[in-house]
């Protein structure tokens, strides 16, 4: 321990002795206080002691203690002589956090045992005046971590009495409103927010005020946020002193959302197949165009991986640390669709909820919005979603404001949008806004050098998912697999593949095509039967690989490895030799 008492203490206990002293000024009597190590650290009092004790900080107590002659039969009584001189002497050793000695020295004429009660009662005034300084601190230190909570949080918290003054901001809250906190410490709540009134009514009648959007007025303007108020109750929980208001901006709670509610790209570029020609160069192509502002058109049968494309752009762009919001234009109702792209303000409608409600593409803004059957939208929807495009902002449904966004748009369609134009479906001018940067996926049936790897990708995804063995699949099966048309292209072989390792590969392909049965004539009509562009070296590869997969699990019996590849051991064997296998 320091041979010195703390400054804080040392500063208390000054002012603790000099109230006592000034009390006593017409007695005489010193106050002498010396730390652990005998160190005097405060002389008070007005008693004239001879020059030769001279009693000043910093002297060492224990020497002038060996100087002054005890007498043993009044040491209990506290009379001591130096040099000619008789005084009193009363000694206290203090057992608080600080440990320090007390005396009093005191002319003969002071009773001695009036001394002690002063010692004493001096000594408790010290002890409660320590108790309120570490009382103190704690309280200095419980602030301190309550400020650095509160500045750490992503969020803008003000605390305001049930007065409406504002008590407290944190630094986040300050920065957003803009304003310095001294500042704002000097208005009122209801000049930053100008229906405090009813607000404070609301939540002081125990209802809730939870994520509300309320205009804040800033230094500059009013801007929205995200508000919710909290009532501060006494310690009895029975009476309001006061209630907190946490503040968010809007765009960190819509990235939250977007977050929480799947609304992030999961895919990309390495999550697409493309062992083909055409895949390589389609991959290379959108890969070149990913970080470009500019609208993207993905024109493709279903089930052949349009978001998957538009997810792995958005990744590969500069936007892929902000919200990839996606909405199916032909799954939303006519009436609705309107409301979800571009929101809705409070009393739009009946129905609305209060306080209104952002659209896609507030959501999406800073990111990128995925508008999937783009050729399905009513007309009415294309002119409003054509002056989003122009102007780079929207008005919600029923409200005035416009909202400026930042949002990169790659539409799709399993339509022919020329077509659409041709027939008055589907306006020209909006065609050729989302049609700048356009990006045709080829259908199945036009990669079949895929199918191989796509097959072995959905029996690994599917036995994983499904906690099954990956099933083994005989050759006849395979081929065919490999000559099928795939009119629902990857979708249907992924549902194909998980009917497949459900049934452990005991069914027959026939079997698995039953659910396809009742596919729209149209739809069949545009699969070509011809399989000019298989590519029998992929096949080829194919049937290599399980061969050796076949003899490996079998130990190379040929007998149950022709069996099981629904071959003659003779057709094995001629096999073998073929594709060179020892």
């Amino acid at each position: 321990m320091s041979s010195s008492i703390h400054p804080d203490y040392n500063q208390y206990l000054k002012e603790a002795l000099n109230s006592f002293v000034k009390s006593m000024n017409h007695a005489e009597f010193k106050l002498v206080i010396t730390d652990e190590q005998s160190i005097i650290q405060q002389v008070h009092g007005q008693l004239n002691f001879t020059k030769k004790l001279s009693l000043q900080e910093g002297q060492n107590w224990a020497v002038i203690e060996e100087r002054i002659q005890w007498n043993e039969s009044t040491r209990k009584n506290g009379i001591i002589r130096f040099g000619n001189e008789v005084y009193n002497l009363v000694k206290h050793t203090n057992t608080t956090d600080e440990l320090f000695n007390l005396y009093i020295i005191s002319s003969i004429d002071i009773d001695f045992s009036w001394l002690n009660i002063a010692v004493s009662a001096i000594n408790n005034s010290i002890i409660a005046q320590f108790k309120d300084i570490n009382l103190q601190k704690q309280m200095d230190t419980t602030h301190q971590f309550t400020f650095a909570m509160m500045n750490a949080l992503k969020i803008g918290v003000i605390s305001v009495s049930i007065e409406g003054e504002i008590k407290y901001a944190n630094n986040l809250a300050c920065k957003w409103i803009n304003i310095r906190r001294r500042d704002l410490l000097k208005i009122p709540i209801k000049k930053l927010i100008p229906n405090w009134n009813n607000i404070y009514q609301l939540v002081s009648s125990g209802e809730t005020f939870v994520n509300e959007e309320i205009a804040i007025a800033t230094k500059d303007s009013k801007t929205k946020f995200n508000v919710t108020v909290t009532p501060i109750l006494d310690q009895s929980h029975s009476k309001l002193i006061g209630l907190v208001i946490a503040i968010r901006e809007l765009e960190n709670i819509y990235h939250l959302v977007n977050k929480y509610t799947g609304m992030q790209a999961r895919f990309t570029f390495k999550d697409i197949i493309a062992k083909s020609k055409v895949m390589r160069k389609l991959v290379d192509y959108a890969k070149n165009i990913s970080d470009s502002p500019s609208t993207v058109l993905i024109e493709a049968e279903s089930g052949t991986g349009k978001e998957v494309f538009a997810q792995s752009i958005h990744n590969a762009s500069s936007r892929k640390e902000n919200g990839f919001v996606a909405i199916n234009c032909a799954a939303i109702s006519d009436n609705l669709i309107e409301s979800e792209l571009f929101g809705y303000d409070d009393g739009a409608f009946t129905g609305a909820k209060k306080g209104g409600h952002p659209g896609k593409f507030e959501l999406a803004n800073g990111g990128t919005l995925f508008l999937d059957e783009v050729g399905d939208m009513k007309p009415e929807v294309q002119v409003k979603l054509l002056r989003a495009i122009q102007e780079g902002a929207i008005t919600r449904l029923g409200g005035e404001k416009t909202i400026p966004v930042d949002v990169r748009i790659i539409a799709a369609t399993n339509k022919d949008l020329k077509s659409e134009v041709e027939h008055g479906n589907f306006r020209l001018d909006l065609f050729y806004r989302l049609s700048v940067i356009p990006l045709k996926i080829p259908a199945l049936r036009e990669r079949m050098e895929d199918l191989p790897s796509l097959i072995r990708f959905f029996l690994n995804k599917k036995s994983v998912r499904l906690q099954k063995q990956v099933p083994q699949i005989r050759y006849s099966t395979l081929q065919q697999f490999l000559e099928y048309n795939w009119p629902g292209n990857i979708r249907e072989l992924e549902n194909a593949i998980e009917q497949y390792v459900i049934l452990d590969g005991n069914v027959d392909f026939e079997n698995l095509k039953k659910i396809h049965t009742s596919l729209p004539v149209q739809i069949e009509k545009q699969v070509s039967t011809s399989t000019s562009s298989l590519s029998l070296t992929s096949i080829q590869e194919m049937e290599k690989e399980l061969i050796l997969k076949t003899l490996k699990h079998f130990n190379n019996n040929m007998t149950q490895s022709a069996k099981s590849l629904g071959i003659s051991r003779n057709t094995l064997y001629l096999k073998l030799k073929a594709y060179k296998i020892q």
